[in-house]
């Protein structure tokens, strides 16, 4: 069964679809498992023993699970919609994020609910909701994708000091039974509302084959950009899974560095919106350099610098960085690859770039716990993110291929 053509007069208005992805966003797979887990670091410490590394470790779980999901759950959002893939999603997340509060001693207990939350509900991750507005905006996608993606921002900015004076009030275990109650309480309506005029697969002509993926794959320009997504997620998310931390151990009380955290959410969020106002003007090769270079820049202050004003700043710089990430993936895909491959597509160059979110905080945690602090790490991503500027400037203009 396919959905309902799209009326050329619905196409680029239909903002209450922007908004609702924006809230089901601020509770997703991402900000659940990476935004708000630096919070948690010291308490699961204290009450487990378990180390940086370990900790990170389940971050790397996390991303893993949802780099291996996502091309097999982009293949069901393309094969049957958005909205069923989505409402069991939603559902799954909420019973596994309560689950935390039942959490045991044993690490591979933590590691299995962080892997098992993106694995089991990759359509509540940015894949669903980008589904659906590739659908429902041409000419103002970017700025639908990147109003969309300011979920992510929000809540980057709220769960942290949402997570902290829960955790404050009740406890660790009660803040993640009560998160895991809100995800639900406003993930489900958000579903309901963004894809209520795209409950089925994209409309192909009557008699057509279902599109093959694995020429698009083999493309120059689908290499490129998985290159560049891989070393994305390896630098940006790396530093964010280990910032409040990394900010404690700069002299930070446990709040202030939460209220850091949050910082960087609202930078993402900014960032979100407005470069998704610029995708819609300037190649996006040009926005993606520009964007890892200031990613360096960040780099190197939270290698060298200690002052707080400085923090700040290169805090500011990295939350900027993160904001664009998710918007370049799904505008690219959709720019250069014909609709009716977005979700296989998505989750792939998705999956890669997670791949990369979990190798960064291990890298992290293995040069503070063996190299005696981050900056070896941080070098590192310095070199990173300038190869990923080099490489976006090779990707041709947007052109549609295999369509």
């Amino acid at each position: 069964m396919t959905a309902a053509p799209i009326q050329a007069s619905a196409m680029d208005h239909d903002w209450p679809t922007v908004v609702a992805a924006m809230a089901g966003l601020i509770f997703s797979t991402g900000t659940l498992t990476i935004y708000s887990f630096g919070v948690f670091v010291h308490p699961l410490h204290a009450e487990f023993g378990w180390n940086r590394t370990q900790l990170g470790g389940a971050v790397a779980m996390s991303q893993f699970g949802l780099a291996v999901a996502l091309p097999f759950w982009g293949s069901l959002v393309d094969r049957f919609g958005p909205r069923p893939i989505m409402l069991v999603s939603i559902v799954t997340m909420s019973v596994l994020v309560a689950s935390l509060a039942f959490l045991t001693d044993h690490l591979w207990h933590l590691y299995l609910i962080f892997a098992g939350i993106p694995f089991l509900a990759a359509g509540t991750s940015p894949l669903g909701y980008s589904a659906t507005l590739v659908r429902r905006f041409e000419r103002h996608l970017g700025l639908a994708l990147g109003l969309a993606t300011m979920g992510v921002g929000l809540g980057a900015s709220i769960l942290p000091p949402l997570a902290q004076a829960l955790i404050n009030a009740y406890g660790w275990r009660h803040a993640y039974a009560l998160i895991g109650l809100i995800t639900f309480l406003v993930g489900l309506p958000a579903i309901l509302v963004a894809t209520r005029h795209t409950r089925g697969p994209v409309v192909r002509q009557v008699g057509t084959v279902r599109l093959p993926a694995l020429p698009a794959m083999r493309t120059p320009t689908f290499l490129l950009m998985c290159a560049i997504f891989l070393l994305l997620g390896v630098t940006t998310v790396g530093v964010l899974a280990q910032l409040v931390p990394m900010m404690i151990d700069r002299g930070f009380a446990p709040t202030a560095a939460a209220g850091i955290a949050a910082l960087t959410g609202l930078s993402a969020l900014v960032s979100r919106g407005g470069i998704g106002w610029v995708l819609d003007r300037v190649q996006a090769p040009r926005v993606i350099a520009v964007v890892a270079l200031l990613a360096c820049v960040a780099f190197l202050l939270l290698a060298f610098s200690g002052g707080r004003p400085l923090s700040y700043l290169a805090v500011v710089l990295l939350g900027g960085a993160i904001g664009a990430e998710v918007n370049f993936i799904a505008f690219l895909t959709r720019r250069h690859f014909a609709q009716a491959l977005f979700g296989r597509l998505y989750g792939i160059e998705f999956g890669i770039y997670l791949i990369g979110g979990g190798i960064g905080p291990l890298l992290l945690g293995v040069s503070f716990d063996h190299l005696g602090g981050y900056r070896p790490s941080l070098l590192l991503f310095t070199v990173l993110a300038a190869l990923t500027a080099a490489i976006a400037l090779r990707i041709p203009k947007n052109s549609i291929l295999h369509a």
